[in-house]
C-alpha cells in the first residue's frame, strides 16, 4: 500500500513557507505509546533532524495507554497554533475509531501534517508448526485449532490475522499481549501458533531459526528476506498491511503553520542521516503533502472499519 518514494517538491518548500509561521517556542510532539518502540524512535529521529527548521526545536512527550487513545485525546486538547503535534499511527488513526465506542477523540479533531514512514510486516509461526507455506497453513487451520498473538487489541498484528480470517474463512483464537516482546517470546516458546509482527522486531528471530516466516505482508518481496514469498504470490490477495506513521495537529491550526511544519519535516527526511537511520530501522520514508496523508488516513479508516464490522471486533 505504501510503496512511495519520499515526495518532496523543492520549489514549494523553498521560501514559500517559513518557520516564522510557527510559535516562538518548542514544538510539543506527543507520542501515544511508551518509549523505545518504533513509533517513539522514529518520532525522536525526526524531531532531532527537524530542529534546525523549527523556531525552538521540539520536545517529545510520551502519553501511552489505551491503544494510543490517551495520547490522541491529549493532543486534541493541545494548542491549535502549530505548537502541538501527535505521532499518528496505524491503530489510533486507522483502526481505533471503529474499535472503540468512545475513544475519547475524533479524527475530525485533527488536521494532517505529513506521512513520515512505514514498516513492513511478516507472518511468522512457531517453528514446530507443520505448515511451510500459506496454502498448507490454511489447510491446517481448517482442521486444527490455532491461536494468534498480538501486541494488543486494534494493533496491526491483531487486525492482520482478522483480515486473513475474513478472506480465507479459517478460525484462529486471538491471544493479546502487552506489547510485541511478550508475544514474540511466547511464539518462540510454542505457546501460540502465529504472530504477525513488524520486520525490525521479528527479523532476528527469523534469522536465528527460532520462528518460521510464512509470508510477507507487502506488495513485493522484502529485501531483507528475498526468499520469502508474499501472500499474493501464494494465492491470497488483499493481504498487504503496513504499519505506518505520521504527524497530525489540532484541527484549527492555521494553514500557514501546517505548511511550515510539513516543510520542516520534509526537509528533515531528505537528509542523508535520517534516510540512513530509517533504513537501519527497516522503515520506508514517505513524506509529501498534508493532503496525501489525509487521503491515506481516509483509505485506512474505511478498510479497517469494514474488517472490524465484519469480524465483530470491539475494544473496551
Amino acid at each position: 500500500m505504501l510503496r512511495f518514494a519520499l515526495m518532496i517538491c523543492a520549489t514549494i518548500l523553498a521560501g514559500s513557507v517559513q518557520a516564522a509561521d510557527l510559535p516562538d517556542r518548542p514544538i510539543r510532539i506527543i507520542v501515544p505509546f511508551t518509549p523505545a518502540g518504533t513509533s517513539d524512535i522514529l518520532a525522536r529521529v525526526l524531531a532531532e533532524a527537524a530542529g534546525p527548521f523549527l523556531p525552538r526545536g521540539s520536545v517529545i512527550e510520551n502519553r501511552g495507554g489505551a491503544g494510543g487513545n490517551i495520547g490522541m485525546a491529549e493532543a486534541a486538547r493541545g494548542a491549535a497554533d502549530g505548537s502541538t503535534l501527535i505521532q499518528c499511527a496505524f491503530g489510533p488513526c486507522g483502526a481505533n475509531p471503529a474499535l472503540y465506542a468512545n475513544p475519547g477523540y475524533s479524527l475530525n479533531d485533527f488536521a494532517p501534517v505529513i506521512l513520515t514512514g512505514a514498516v513492513r510486516n511478516v507472518m511468522t509461526v512457531r517453528k514446530e508448526l507443520p505448515a511451510r507455506n500459506i496454502q498448507e497453513f490454511i489447510a491446517l487451520a481448517k482442521t486444527t485449532p490455532l491461536s494468534f498473538a498480538s501486541s494488543g487489541v486494534g494493533a496491526s498484528n491483531h487486525l492482520g490475522p482478522e483480515l486473513l480470517r475474513s478472506i480465507t474463512g479459517i478460525e484462529m483464537t486471538h491471544v493479546p499481549y502487552r506489547g510485541s516482546g511478550p508475544a514474540a517470546t511466547d511464539l518462540i516458546a510454542g505457546r501460540v501458533d502465529v504472530f504477525f509482527d513488524n520486520l525490525p522486531s521479528i527479523l532476528p528471530h527469523i534469522r536465528a531459526g527460532s520462528v518460521r516466516a510464512l509470508a510477507a505482508l507487502s506488495a513485493e518481496r522484502i529485501p531483507e528476506l528475498p526468499d520469502l514469498p508474499t501472500f499474493g504470490e501464494q494465492g491470497v490477495q488483499g493481504m498487504v498491511i503496513d504499519s505506518w506513521f505520521g504527524f497530525m495537529t489540532p484541527a484549527k491550526t492555521p494553514p500557514a503553520a501546517i505548511a511550515a511544519l510539513n516543510a520542516a519535516f520534509n526537509k528533515a527526511m531528505a537528509t542523508p542521516a535520517v534516510r540512513q537511520r530509517m533504513q537501519e530501522l527497516a522503515l520506508t520514508p514517505i513524506g509529501g503533502t498534508p493532503e496525501h496523508m489525509g487521503a491515506h488516513i481516509q483509505t485506512e479508516v474505511a478498510r479497517w472499519s469494514e474488517v472490524v464490522r465484519r469480524q465483530g471486533i470491539r475494544a473496551e
